[in-house]
């Protein structure tokens, strides 16, 4: 694999455009049990925050020295001030909000004993944006569109997306600007129609594609039902790409016209947390892809990146300096070519 393409990722612009929120972490020790409850009581010694959701695919992308704007939907309350305060410091190029007053601004309490999950809090509404709401924020994706070399929809669930605010591909398509989804498994298929290649992992695709729970004992090494799945969202979708994220077995894809599925490794060394793996995938690789890498280079490079931010506590963004580290170790050792 030729590098060069790495002096050329400050070039580039990725709009972002989805949930966002603050995962916020308290720090402690355990070593009681309360006496009112059979709960575990943490001696709380630290707290930190973390930008969230779409949100961290931006900080991905800035960290790399992207030019990203951000588009997303937050609360009137003090939570979405910080997380203004965040996102600025985070050197995310430019931040766009459309503020809803009936939902608050999503924040994640992650409460950690000796490094252990113990609990998490969720502060969050996930109901439908208003019809007026919905109006303003494909507007915006609209008039944002023309300046980005392409749109990276992150869809969690929480009731942002839907058939309204996903009017714009059509928009994207006929401006030739490419539609990257990180689909939410609570979501039809059928709402990414027209989009360019989305990520789901195996969980998801198998919700996508409506196979019964309880009824696939899949693993992301089974080629067959992972053909069949990755067909099925590019028969529905009409997507020219699908891709399917396999954790230990890497990623898989399949694009239209081709019979057979592409493998790519994973190259993860030592797994402390999945948190935000697929942010850090879906950025990455829709960045390579406006770059005009092939979509096995694509892979390759994302699933690098995955594989140093799994290394970490919590959802994490990568470097220039340290992609180009990882991916130069990876060449070296002949685990890349």
């Amino acid at each position: 694999m030729d590098l060069s393409f790495l002096k050329d990722i400050s070039q580039a612009h990725l709009l972002v455009a989805g949930e966002v929120g603050i995962d916020e972490y308290l720090w402690g020790d355990c070593r009681r049990i309360s006496p009112e409850a059979p709960v575990p009581v943490v001696e709380v010694e630290s707290q930190s925050f973390k930008l969230g959701l779409s949100a961290n695919v931006a900080q991905n992308l800035a960290s790399l020295g992207t030019k990203t704007t951000l588009l997303s939907v937050k609360g009137a309350d003090s939570d979405g001030i910080k997380l203004g305060e965040m996102l600025k410091e985070a050197g995310i190029s430019k931040v766009e909000f459309v503020e809803d007053a009936s939902r608050p601004t999503l924040r994640k309490v992650r409460v950690l004993a000796q490094k252990q999950h113990v609990v998490r809090v969720d502060y969050e509404r996930s109901h439908p944006l208003d019809a007026k709401l919905a109006k303003n924020f494909v507007e915006r994706i609209c008039d944002l569109l023309p300046s980005a070399d392409g749109i990276i929809v992150q869809d969690y669930g929480k009731g942002i997306w839907n058939p309204d605010t996903m009017a714009f591909v059509q928009h994207a398509k006929s401006l030739k600007k490419p539609v990257f989804v990180d689909p939410s498994r609570m979501s039809p298929l059928e709402l990414y129609q027209g989009m360019t290649l989305s990520t789901p992992n195996i969980v998801e695709a198998e919700t996508l594609c409506r196979i019964p729970s309880g009824k696939s004992r899949l693993v992301g090494k089974d080629d067959a039902a992972l053909t069949k799945m990755a067909r099925q969202i590019l028969d529905i979708t009409g997507s020219e790409h699908s891709i399917i994220t396999c954790g230990e077995w890497g990623m898989v894809s399949l694009s239209r016209g081709q019979d057979s599925l592409n493998r790519i490794p994973t190259f993860a060394r030592e797994v402390f947390d999945v948190t935000g793996a697929g942010d850090t995938v879906i950025a990455v690789l829709s960045l390579m892809y406006v770059l005009g890498q092939s979509l096995s280079d694509c892979m390759k490079v994302a699933n690098a990146a995955a594989g140093i931010v799994v290394g970490r506590i919590g959802a994490s963004s990568v470097t220039i300096d340290e992609l180009r580290t990882e991916l130069e170790r990876l060449l070296k050792a002949g685990l890349m070519n």
